[in-house]
């Protein structure tokens, strides 16, 4: 068994989310931040300021005139969409690499972590949460221990894949058993080595494991609950989406249905098509990403 002294090690490695993105995940993590806090947080790093203001300017959001500052951007974007275009800008480096390990292309990573980001948002606001921007960041993030992990789950890939096949055991089950530790567990202590607000580390170390929490906690639900529609539909599903099966209990916490899921994947089917023909069309599509619905 693969020690975890190893993954930590790595895990010293990976260099930092930018100082611009901790600033800006601090944002997220207040209710109460307005546009001159997300300003101020953003305004000293000139190339995201300059990435985001060409994506507002650019067909997909058919703005009908020219946004040249970040207040104007946030005028006619709204806060919440401008905040998530910075932090996605930020994440798409590491997400679009392609995870061999996970049976996952280049870019697969990065369309499902965008989607499920896009559906914690969708959650968030469907069980009247506050903090809807926190969900889409815990969103973006929740399957970042892949990276690290990505070459060790290739190394045992067999084994893992016979369990879930003979055994009848989920893939993060397998991962388990063979590894030691799962990619849930390795994204928590990334989360936490990066310094990320308490609930977005929670939200990544239990984004398969809600009942683990006790209280529970209803920003995890959104979380769990947007991962599971977006590998119900197959969005950006590798080895590792089969036979995941949903939390009854958490169903029945916040009294949703099987219609709620439907119609919350539906939207996000939609907006995730819109923002990959962002994406095709734009010629810096390689290295940043975006993540914002229409």
């Amino acid at each position: 068994m693969i020690q975890i002294d190893r993954i930590l090690e790595q895990i010293e490695t990976l260099p930092p989310l930018p100082d611009t993105a901790m600033k800006l995940v601090a944002v997220v993590n207040e209710p109460s931040s307005t546009m001159d806090d997300i300003v101020e947080a953003v305004k000293y790093d000139p190339a995201v300021t300059t990435e985001v203001l060409r994506l507002c300017n650019s067909a997909y959001f058919g703005l009908s005139r020219k946004v040249t500052s970040l207040n104007d951007a946030m005028v006619y974007l709204g806060t919440v969409k401008v905040l998530q275009l910075v932090m996605a800008v930020h994440t798409g480096t590491l997400l679009r690499k392609p995870q061999v390990g996970y049976g996952l292309e280049p870019g697969v990573l990065w369309k499902h972590s965008v989607a499920v980001a896009l559906a914690s948002a969708a959650v968030g606001q469907k069980l009247r949460l506050p903090y809807t921007g926190l969900l889409f960041t815990a969103g973006l993030l929740h399957d970042i221990g892949k990276v690290i992990l990505n070459q060790y789950v290739a190394e045992e890939f067999t084994e893992i894949a016979r369990r879930v096949t003979q055994d009848k055991l989920t893939f993060l089950e397998a991962e388990q058993q063979v590894l030691g530790f799962s990619h849930a567990e390795i994204g928590g202590r990334l989360a936490e080595k990066w310094q990320l607000p308490e609930p977005i580390v929670r939200c990544v170390y239990h984004h398969h494991s809600p009942a683990a929490i006790n209280p529970p906690d209803p920003l995890v639900d959104a979380v769990y609950v947007a991962n599971t529609i977006c590998l119900l539909l197959g969005i950006g599903l590798g080895e590792d989406g089969l036979s995941y099966r949903a939390d009854e209990e958490v169903m029945r916490r916040h009294t949703l249905t099987e219609r709620d899921l439907e119609t919350i994947g539906l939207q996000i089917t939609i907006d995730l098509k819109q923002v990959e023909q962002m994406f095709d069309n734009s010629p810096h599509a390689e290295a940043t990403t975006v993540a914002v619905g229409k």
